[in-house]
Parts: structure tokens; C-alpha cells; sequence
């Protein structure tokens, strides 16, 4: 049994495969002040596996991750292993681990399918877009949370509120007009970019969703695809690339 594990900026999912089936997915949030904690949960849960990939976009935690874990089967992404999957105008140095891992889980699912859009909800939100399999180019925006959280701190007159689901499409407070920009209008700036990115380079996308923050985008008037498992699908596809 393998395990696979995705490594955000403020949470870590993993999940047990073998071959492509994935067990449950596992969530864990931490703290980058504290780095401590996550290492001895992974030390107790590494030596049951025969092989460990990591997606990671924190490279300090990969640093301690090495230094700290003596476990010879610990494999990170190794983006050279993927460059068939990636356009040759694109600067593979500057492109995340993550993104280039979920071009893989999207060939994986739609295997006849050759253009993609990938948004990843997460502390970033990403527009990825794929051309005939390979990675073409990308958008990073703030995060859906991060930043309404910027917004809080700076802002004197807007107090910190529970950012939570909300349909109105206008507020009639301060409260509602924040939850109307939280729901509706992040929801129609990415449904925007899906338009704009399709008329662009004339191609109909297989638009797929992933991230935590997901459910505040899709509704039931989407055509969207949305899975939770798609970086992790791809790093347990990355296996059989590098047998």
C-alpha cells in the first residue's frame, strides 16, 4: 500500500492507494509557526507504507520533511519526470508541482477529453489551462478566504464577520454586501474567466473544479465538474510513471 499527500499552504490531505484506488481522503490543518506537530503525526504514519509521494507547494516544510524523516521512500513530485505534459512556451522552473499534478488527474478521469480548465479553490485561487493534455498557461488569484481575511484587517469600517453561504444577490447591511461579494460575486468573476478563457482560444473546455472552497462557486445551474481528489489522483497516476 502507498499513500499519497497533497501539501497546501495551511492543510495536507492524504489518502492510501493502490494501483488507482484511492482510500478515504484525510484532512489535516496546521500551522506554519509550528511545523513540529505535522512532523511527528507523519513520522508515526510513513513506516506503513512501501512508498510515500508528496505534492507540496511549501518548500520549507519539504526542507524539514527531508531533513527530519530518514525514510528512503519518500518520493516529492519531480517535475522533470512530467515535461511530456507541459507546452515548451511554458517556464516549467516557475510552475507549482501542484498544478502540473492535476493536468495528470484530469487526464486520468477524462482520458478522451484534450482540453481542460482546472480551478483549484484553496489559500490561492488557480485557473490552469490545458491544451491537447499539456499544461498551457494559468491564472493566480487571492483565495476566496484570504482575501476576505485581508479585507478584514485592513478595512476600518468593516468588521470581521463569518464568511458562510449566502444567495442574496445584493445586501441590504454592510454583513450582506459582504456575503453577496463572498458567494455571488467571486462565483460570477470565475464563471467570467471560464467565458472569457473559452471565446479566447475557441476550444470547449472540460471545466473542472477542486479546493476547499468549491461549494461556494458551484451550483446547481453548473456545468462544472468538481473533485475533491484530483491532486491526489494524479500523484497516485505519477506512480506508474515513474515504475
Amino acid at each position: 500500500m502507498n499513500l499519497a499527500i497533497d501539501i497546501g499552504n495551511t492543510s495536507l490531505k492524504k489518502v492510501s492507494f493502490s494501483d488507482l484506488k484511492l482510500d478515504k481522503i484525510k484532512h489535516i490543518n496546521y500551522s506554519k509557526k509550528d511545523f513540529n506537530k505535522l512532523l511527528i503525526r507523519l513520522k508515526k504514519t510513513f513506516p506503513k507504507y512501501d512508498k510515500i509521494y508528496i505534492c507540496s507547494v511549501v518548500p520549507e516544510l519539504n526542507k524539514l520533511i527531508k531533513r527530519e524523516i530518514s525514510n528512503r521512500n519518500i518520493f516529492f513530485i519531480n517535475k522533470n519526470i512530467l515535461k511530456a505534459y507541459i507546452h515548451k512556451s511554458v517556464n516549467i522552473k516557475q510552475l507549482g508541482t501542484d498544478r502540473l499534478i492535476n493536468v495528470i488527474g484530469a487526464n486520468t478521469i477524462f482520458p478522451k477529453i484534450n482540453h481542460f480548465i482546472i480551478i483549484d479553490l484553496g489559500t490561492a485561487t488557480t485557473l490552469d489551462l490545458i491544451i491537447n493534455k499539456k499544461y498551457f498557461g494559468g491564472v493566480i488569484l487571492p483565495g476566496l478566504n484570504t482575501s476576505y481575511s485581508n479585507l478584514f484587517s485592513l478595512a476600518s469600517g468593516i468588521k470581521s464577520i463569518s464568511l458562510m453561504k449566502h444567495n442574496d444577490i445584493i445586501g441590504k447591511d454592510t454583513k450582506g454586501a459582504i456575503l453577496s461579494g463572498y458567494n455571488t460575486g467571486y462565483r460570477l468573476m470565475i464563471e467570467s474567466y471560464i467565458k472569457f478563457l473559452s471565446a479566447k482560444y475557441n476550444y470547449k473546455f472540460k471545466v473542472i473544479f477542486t479546493g476547499g472552497y468549491a461549494s461556494n462557486i458551484i451550483n446547481k445551474q453548473n456545468n462544472f465538474y468538481y473533485r475533491e481528489d484530483l491532486t491526489l489522483l494524479g500523484i497516485a497516476h505519477y506512480d506508474y510513471l515513474v515504475k
